[in-house]
């Protein structure tokens, strides 16, 4: 109510400025300030950025330039992407924050993941710099485009809103990028992944899943896509999206996951 009334009298700039100002309290320990997350949380709980592997982000035990940059499971059967960048684990607190924004609706929540997808970017640009066996290309270049996975049409009025859009959105504003969610469709309404816990069940789940608009093509040919995500479990999700990216001539696959379950 209170929101509503300030957007009607105020200009949309001066309501953020207004916004800004106003107290809040941190999402994870309470303590009043103008963060989302307090710096004392953020200190805790997002500080440590342990080694990944380049293609679906699993954790590695270490990158000291000797190393692989890709885990096991990506040596013997790569993904139809090429990269994944996330911003931390999904583990305690992180699970509960993702929780509180996909099915509690708060949605203050997804540009703070956006912000740390940004940093995520940075320290893997950086470690890129000083480790030459990783590809260049990583550091060097953006995604031309920015879109999300979907969901189904049904779940989408169920819910309210996408969540990985809404991350999305501040994400793409972050890094100066175009954002098109129209991309990609679910063409039919497969049950969530977190309930299928076998693998294959789980591709099988996944099968004909995704489709692209023919109206979508010409801005996918060619080109190198970044996909915005919330939580990366198996990769089973990411990997079916990006094999329908690539039948229609995506040049390179990007994914930007806030939180990947090790």
């Amino acid at each position: 109510m209170l929101f509503s009334l300030l957007r009607r009298h105020w200009p949309q700039q001066q309501l953020a400025r207004i916004l800004a100002a106003m107290p809040s309290c941190c999402a994870l320990c309470g303590q009043s300030g103008k963060r989302v997350i307090c710096d004392g949380c953020s200190k805790c709980y997002f500080s440590d950025h342990p080694a990944r592997c380049q293609q679906c982000a699993n954790l590695l035990p270490q990158l000291d330039g000797s190393g692989p940059a890709l885990c096991g499971n990506c040596l013997k059967q790569p993904r139809a992407f090429d990269a994944t960048i996330v911003a931390c684990d999904y583990t305690a607190p992180a699970d509960q924050l993702i929780l509180a924004l996909k099915f509690g609706g708060q949605l203050a929540l997804a540009p703070v993941f956006a912000q740390m997808l940004c940093e995520a970017r940075l320290r893997q640009v950086s470690r890129v710099s000083v480790h030459p066996e990783l590809p260049a290309d990583l550091a060097a270049f953006l995604p031309d485009i920015l879109t999300v996975v979907p969901l189904s049409a049904q779940r989408l009025r169920q819910r309210g809103f996408n969540q990985a859009l809404e991350i999305a959105k501040p994400f793409a504003r972050m890094l100066g990028l175009g954002l098109q969610h129209g991309l990609l469709l679910r063409q039919r309404d497969t049950l969530p992944q977190s309930q299928v816990p076998d693998l294959e069940q789980r591709r099988r789940n996944l099968r004909q899943a995704f489709a692209v608009p023919p109206a979508a093509v010409a801005q996918i040919r060619g080109r190198h896509i970044g996909v915005v995500d919330d939580v990366m479990t198996t990769g089973e999700t990411l990997h079916a999206l990006a094999k329908t990216l690539r039948r229609h001539g995506a040049r390179r696959i990007t994914n930007f996951v806030f939180a990947r379950t090790p």
